[in-house]
């Protein structure tokens, strides 16, 4: 079995309009609700994908009704523990005439230790039966910026760790001896706190996060210029597949549904990273967070070039 952790979930609304007269009165286009939150759009994937998949999460009391319609709607499994407040909405604008999206998000839900510790002993009985545990996105309120290390060191020797955070998070988490980070290029240069100016540079980077942190792979997603996997003894950089770019919201976490299925899968690693690349490619061509066709997968996988560096 497959674990999300998402601890800071979130609703997101999309606005279409043509643009913004801001002070007056606006209509508006078609606006679109998805369920968001990096570790649960991995697992939206990864259940597409019939693996068995488990999403932990921390809902809102006020509206935990209506995020667990959406659970259903996209035949996901949750377990869960709910705290006072409501789960967070983000709004996307998106000014058709400008071609500019402009984001206002909210800050969350605040968790206390109480909770914390109640969500944990819900993780127990789900990590230990799980071969993947992947910890995604951003704290709540109330969290310290170490807890990805905390779960870490709490299931590590049990289960393989996956983490995809950022900053202080990012930082933190990986004292925890992750098995799988995945960074985008921008969160590994402020990890290492500098510039990354090649590939060379990026394997080298990649690497002593392997050596100090005893991580096995580093996966890093470049938008436009593709990814990068690095491991202690191999390097391959994954290529692009042409599509209509309809929105990137997702992609980072679409390419890592597909680079965790190959792993589930016993894959070669040239195969996983294709896999990974292939579901990003189709995540960036729709609007909003879809459940992938494993077919369609396995067709865009077969267009991406995988190099071994």
């Amino acid at each position: 079995m497959i674990t999300t952790i998402t601890l800071n979930p979130a609703l997101d609304r999309t606005i279409h309009i043509n643009s913004i007269n801001y002070g007056e009165v606006n209509r508006v286009g078609e606006i679109r609700e998805d369920l968001g939150g990096k570790g649960i759009n991995v697992g939206r994937i990864l259940s597409g994908f019939t693996l068995p998949t488990m999403n932990m999460t921390i809902l809102g009391q006020s509206n935990q009704h209506e995020i667990l319609e959406y659970f259903k709607k996209d035949q996901m499994a949750v377990n869960f523990i709910d705290v006072p407040g409501h789960t967070r909405t983000n709004i996307k604008i998106v000014e058709k005439n400008l071609n500019r999206t402009t984001d206002l998000n909210e800050s969350g839900l605040s968790v206390d230790l109480s909770s914390y510790e109640g969500f944990l002993e819900k993780l127990d009985a789900v990590a230990m039966k799980s071969e993947y545990l992947v910890m995604s996105g951003s704290l709540p309120e109330g969290l310290a910026q170490d807890t990805y290390k905390h779960i870490a060191n709490r299931y590590g020797k049990q289960v393989k760790i996956v983490m995809d955070a950022d900053d202080d998070v990012l930082r933190e988490g990986l004292k925890g001896e992750p098995y799988l980070i995945k960074p985008n290029i921008h969160e590994l240069e402020n990890a290492l706190d500098r510039k990354l100016e090649n590939d060379e540079e990026i394997i080298k980077a990649a690497r002593e996060i392997i050596m100090m942190y005893k991580t096995t792979y580093v996966l890093v997603s470049m938008g436009s210029k593709g990814s990068l996997l690095v491991s202690a003894q191999e390097a391959y950089r994954g290529g692009t597949i042409d599509v209509d770019i309809i929105s990137t919201v997702g992609a980072g976490d679409a390419m890592l549904a597909g680079f965790i299925y190959g792993l589930y899968r016993k894959k070669p690693l040239h195969d996983c990273l294709a896999i990974a690349a292939a579901c990003s490619a189709l995540t960036i061509s729709v609007e909003g967070y879809p459940r992938l066709d494993l077919d369609d997968v396995y067709d865009r996988a077969r267009q991406v070039t995988v190099t071994k560096l």
